[in-house]
């Protein structure tokens, strides 16, 4: 039987609004500057996937390296965990962190959709799992009391949410008891609430406050200390009722491995584009149920409703949605649950129009 084969891959670049942007303590992303992969095989399939190195700065050097990287990839096999293995061992040296993974897991993700278009399977299928609707917490994106109340409210109205998250880290504690007590004036004490320091604290700092959030029912605190600080974390997880979250930074399966081994968080949420694509994903999953943590996403709706059936440890699928305004059936929510699509693939169907009104170099 003829072996497919890789026979193109092209790297384009977009930089869509987010609206409305995406606040937190220390700063405001008002656009999502995204790397687009195409993959074309041998025998006609394609593929697609993106991913969103956040700041328009990055977006050259990783469209850069995803290009130089995958013009090596022509002529080989269409073989994602295969390649995965290969590449990372080739950037042993050199690293296999920051934008080079990125790169590495944008190739990955179309090469799976590929593979799975192929096939005529949704993503899902093609990892052997079965559908079923994905509990989401709605990642809200405002700032303050005021704001996040009136989002929250309308999560929960139009998307059925049971769960909400936001990001805290004002100076005064009691400016972050009050957003969540105006949260929950709101939404009312049947949705979960989590937040978030995106890694802002020092250990005693979050100690304190994790006491005092604890007390008003909040189900998680996410990343209160830096990546970095796995024993901090532990120590933290160790003191504290509030349930620890973490993962959304790890650099590949590598990074997941050394926290769940330190006892650095009671739930993760790893993200597609940093924990290595599809495949990076899979494993990190296996470590997951191995410690039995529940496994969370971290945005990438599309590909991560697919992933997460694939979880034996699933939690929920973040709902931050970067890619909507570049698509024509971005994923749909009923009910607080995602709808896993039924196309071949990640389902990513792209707007050409959108594609080329934010088109950059």
């Amino acid at each position: 039987m003829t072996q497919t084969t890789i026979s193109a891959i092209t790297i384009h670049c977009v930089d869509a609004p987010i609206d409305p942007p995406l606040r937190n303590s220390l700063n405001v992303i008002p656009r999502a500057p995204l790397v687009i992969a195409d993959v074309t095989t041998s025998d006609g399939a394609t593929g697609t996937a993106y991913v969103f190195p956040y700041t328009r700065a990055a977006l050259g050097p990783t469209a850069s390296l995803a290009r130089s990287i995958g013009e090596g990839l022509i002529g080989r096999p269409l073989a994602p965990n295969s390649l995965w293995r290969e590449l990372h061992d080739g950037f042993r040296i050199l690293g296999s962190e920051g934008l080079v993974q990125i790169a590495l897991s944008l190739l990955d993700m179309a090469l799976w959709d590929a593979l799975s278009r192929r096939a005529g399977l949704p993503l899902y299928a093609m990892l052997g799992a079965e559908a079923r609707p994905m509990p989401i917490y709605a990642s809200l994106r405002g700032w303050g009391p005021a704001m996040l109340a009136e989002e929250a409210g309308q999560a929960v109205a139009r998307l059925g949410a049971r769960a909400v998250k936001f990001k805290l880290g004002h100076p005064r504690l009691e400016d972050d008891l009050a957003t969540v007590r105006a949260v929950r004036d709101v939404v009312g004490d049947d949705v979960a609430i989590f937040v978030d320091y995106n890694q802002a604290l020092t250990l005693p700092e979050a100690e304190r406050r994790g006491r005092a959030l604890q007390a008003l029912d909040v189900r998680w605190l996410e990343e209160p200390l830096p990546v970095q600080d796995d024993a901090g974390m532990a120590a933290l997880a160790a003191r504290l009722d509030i349930p620890i979250q973490g993962g959304e930074n790890w650099w590949g399966p590598a990074g997941m491995q050394r926290a769940l081994a330190a006892g650095a968080c009671d739930f993760c949420m790893p993200d597609a584009m940093k924990i290595g694509g599809v495949t990076g994903w899979l494993r990190a999953a296996a470590m997951a149920a191995a410690h039995r943590i529940p496994m969370s996403s971290h945005i990438f709706v599309e590909v991560s409703a697919h992933l997460l059936q694939a979880t034996p440890t699933a939690h929920y699928l973040e709902h931050l949605d970067v890619a909507a305004p570049l698509l024509r059936q971005p994923l749909q929510v009923r009910d607080g649950m995602a709808l896993v699509p039924e196309a071949p693939g990640l389902g990513l169907d792209w707007d050409a129009a959108a594609l080329r009104h934010f088109a950059v170099a």
